[in-house]
């Protein structure tokens, strides 16, 4: 989720966030962030947390598609 609709979304993980719970955050510039993302897919399936259609799994999916997309696209114009 890009970083204003996380603070605007009441569903997101941020604003459901207690006060006093930690919180751990991936920026999109993260070489490792699509991994780990994939890593917590496969943790959160394994456990029976979630199913591979749940839309939060679906969520995280994209988010680290789009990840590796535009980190893609960065590098691409860095060695243009």
């Amino acid at each position: 989720m890009r970083k204003l609709d996380e603070f605007h979304s009441p569903r997101s993980c941020f604003n459901k966030a207690k006060p006093e719970e930690m919180l751990f955050v991936l920026l999109g510039r993260d070489v490792a962030a699509p991994k780990a993302i994939r890593a917590w897919i496969a943790e959160r399936l394994l456990r029976g947390k979630n199913q591979a259609d749940d839309p939060q799994i679906r969520e995280a999916q994209a988010c680290a598609e789009t990840m590796e997309r535009e980190q893609w696209e960065i590098d691409k114009g860095a060695n243009a």
